[in-house]
Parts: C-alpha cells; sequence; structure tokens
C-alpha cells in the first residue's frame, strides 16, 4: 500500500529508533555495574572498555544461544523484575514528601520540564515492537474482524496497566527523593534507582536495588538487540538486491547476519565505552523517531489506505499533535 521506497523509508525509521536505544541501554547496564561494583563491593579501577565487553558478550551469548533460550531467560527475568519493582514502588510510599507539591513554581520551569517529560513518555511507554507480532498470532488464530477486536482489547488494557504501573513507580521515586538526587543520577548518567541504591540505609536495599535495575535494563536489552539487528539485516538485504528484488532469496543469510551481529557488537561496545548522555539520546532521538511512526505516520495512513480509514476518530488531531510535541520536545526545551 506505500509502496517500495516509502516502506523502505519506515524501515530505516524503525531501525534508528530502535538502535539508538540498544545505544542507551549498554551504555545503562555498564553504568550500573560500575556503579554497583565501586560503590557496593568497593572494587575500584576496574577497565571501562573491559566491563562493558564482558557485559555486552555476556547479555548477547543470551541471544546467540538461540531463541527459545533467550525467551527462557527474559520470562524468568520479567516476573520477579514486574514484582519487585512494585513491591518498591509500594515501599516508596511511607517515605513521599509531599512538601514538593505545595512549593511556589515558575509556568515557565513547568512548560520547560513538561516538554522534556513528554519524550520521555512517549519512550516508556512504547511497546510497538511486539505489537505486528501479537497481530499477525491473532489473525492466525481467529477472522479478521474478531482478530482487530481481541488485539485492540489487549493493547488498550496493556496500555492503561502500563501507565499507572510506570507512572506510580515514578511518582513514587519523585516523591521519595529529592531534586538534588534526581539531577545526580542525570549527572552520573545513571538511572535512579542506582542512585536510590546509594543513600538507602537498609543493607539488603542496597544491594536489591541494582540488581533491580539491571534485570530492568537487561531484559529489554534483548529484544531491542534483536530488533536492530532484523531490521539492519532487512535493510542490508534490500540494499543489496535494490536492481533485482529476486535474487535477494539467494543471499547467504547467515553470514550476513553473523556479520551484522559482530558490527553491532563493536558499534555498542564504542560508545558505550564512550558514555553519552542516556537522556538526551532518548529525548532528542528515540523519542521524536517513535512519534513519528507511531503517532503521525497512523494519522495520516489513516486518511489515504482504505483499508485504515475505519480507525479514524475525533482524537486523532489530538495523536497527531501529541506526536508533535513528542518530536519537538527536547529540542524546544533546550531554548526556553
Amino acid at each position: 500500500d506505500l509502496g517500495r521506497n516509502v516502506g523502505f523509508a519506515v524501515s530505516v525509521l524503525y531501525f534508528l529508533s530502535i538502535v539508538t536505544i540498544c545505544v542507551g541501554y549498554a551504555t545503562g547496564v555498564t553504568n550500573i555495574v560500575s556503579s554497583f561494583l565501586e560503590y557496593q563491593l568497593g572494587v575500584t579501577g576496574f577497565s571501562r572498555p573491559l566491563l562493558t565487553l564482558l557485559l555486552l558478550a555476556g547479555l548477547t551469548s543470551v541471544i546467540l544461544a538461540g531463541e527459545r533460550f533467550m525467551l527462557k531467560v527474559t520470562s524468568l527475568m520479567t516476573f520477579p523484575l514486574i514484582i519487585m519493582l512494585a513491591g518498591l514502588s509500594l515501599y516508596m510510599v511511607p517515605q513521599w514528601n509531599l512538601s514538593i507539591l505545595s512549593a511556589p513554581f515558575e509556568l515557565g520551569d513547568v512548560m520547560k520540564n513538561l516538554l522534556l517529560l513528554f519524550p520521555i513518555l512517549v519512550f516508556a511507554m512504547n511497546f510497538s515492537p511486539v505489537c505486528s507480532t501479537l497481530a499477525a498470532s491473532y489473525r492466525a488464530q481467529y477472522s479478521a474482524e474478531e482478530a482487530v477486536a481481541r488485539t485492540d482489547g489487549i493493547i488498550k488494557w496493556t496500555s492503561l496497566i502500563l501507565l499507572v504501573f510506570v507512572m506510580f513507580f515514578v511518582f513514587s521515586m519523585v516523591l521519595a527523593t529529592s531534586p538534588e538526587v534526581l539531577v545526580e543520577a542525570q549527572n552520573n548518567n545513571v538511572d535512579i534507582l542506582t542512585t536510590v541504591s546509594l543513600i538507602v540505609q537498609q543493607p539488603v536495599l542496597k544491594y536489591l536495588i541494582p540488581v533491580i535495575a539491571f534485570l530492568a535494563i537487561a531484559s529489554s536489552y534483548f529484544g531491542h538487540f534483536v530488533g536492530t539487528r532484523e531490521g539492519l539485516l532487512g535493510i542490508t538485504t534490500r540494499l543489496m538486491t535494490w536492481n533485482k528484488p529476486a535474487a535477494e532469496a539467494q543471499l547467504n543469510r547467515k553470514k550476513i547476519n553473523a556479520f551484522i551481529t559482530l558490527l553491532m557488537m563493536v558499534g555498542l561496545w564504542f560508545l558505550a565505552v564512550y558514555n553519552p548522555p542516556i537522556l538526551k539520546i532518548i529525548g532528542a532521538l528515540s523519542a521524536p523517531i517513535i512519534a513519528i511512526y507511531a503517532y503521525l505516520l497512523p494519522v495520516m495512513l489513516m486518511k489515504r489506505i482504505p483499508r485504515l480509514m475505519i480507525y479514524q476518530s475525533s482524537f486523532a488531531s489530538f495523536v497527531f499533535v501529541m506526536g508533535l510535541i513528542g518530536i519537538s520536545g527536547d529540542f524546544v526545551a533546550a531554548y526556553l
């Protein structure tokens, strides 16, 4: 429906959004373990290049072991992670400092922070990579109408649960800490959990919280690495056979995939060692690209493709505007 060139452009956009997230995850997991070694275990002077290499090799080896093994590892990590995050969010409730809600504020600062926040929220709430797999699975089991109804219901409830869960965790962490702690986390380029683990008094939490942070990033790294590799494989094979699409079936995809995996490992290792600012990557790169294909493109396609016109609603303009904010939020906030 979109044509070969437009379809390729969308594939490139999708790849760019995921590869930037992979860079953020590779950097984040290195910083979490580096902080844990230094402050919890007292190990100082550990080579960052070597640490990054060991971590990326370990995480990527789980992926190379096969899809079934990766899914088993991810499943074992996911449910304990959800329970621990929910438990930590509730544990922080008695430590909430509600006086911050009555503090005076400047409208300009509020607008700037909202513009900075929205791209991060776009990133945090995005689960588009799994939607195509979900749709294909239900389409194979049910009629077209029933498949659409079921996927719509799952996406609606997933979005609601994710919103409540994520925002409760965010509010709990923000209210239980102070603005100075949040600024310190950003300056050190680490997540809030790692920073909280350095100030809590309970010995168990000092060791448990970094583990939660590591599991959260590691479990996400698996899926995004696979998505990035598949996206780059598709782009590479398309470029190699641009003038002869039929020749794509004759390519040795196994060798190409191995080369791409090695290339990604080297690229992620180099960037993670460099330690780029994670929030800047998300706000200025990942979130705007996600907003383009998850907010703007669907609204535009609903008006162009007949079979998608049934999804048009009065909320389309709202979604489009929110997409524009997600794209420009970080850039505009920088000048406020």
